[in-house]
């Protein structure tokens, strides 16, 4: 889900509502860094749980994303544009 590039809410409606929802969230640590910290997106889309995925996260212990996604929503937080 991409969070856009500058605050907490950059991120599209869609994306909240996917946010919300998900039964575990990560936000992507290493391509990209959001100006705001973890806490401001937590209190914003109203959870006290992401999980912070750094380089060696996603590329070592990726199973703890992908596992989980089996069972229940996951959603995977991107700074910027996911798709570019």
């Amino acid at each position: 889900i991409g969070l856009g590039l500058h605050d907490e809410k950059d991120v599209t409606v869609r994306g909240l509502e996917l946010i919300k929802s998900s039964s575990k969230v990560f936000l992507e640590a290493y391509t990209s860094i959001l100006s705001i910290g973890k806490e401001r997106l937590e209190a914003f889309y109203g959870r006290d749980d992401i999980v912070v995925a750094d380089r060696d996260f996603v590329e070592c212990h990726a199973e703890e994303i992908y596992l989980p996604a089996k069972e229940s929503d996951v959603a995977f937080l991107v700074v910027g544009d996911p798709v570019c």
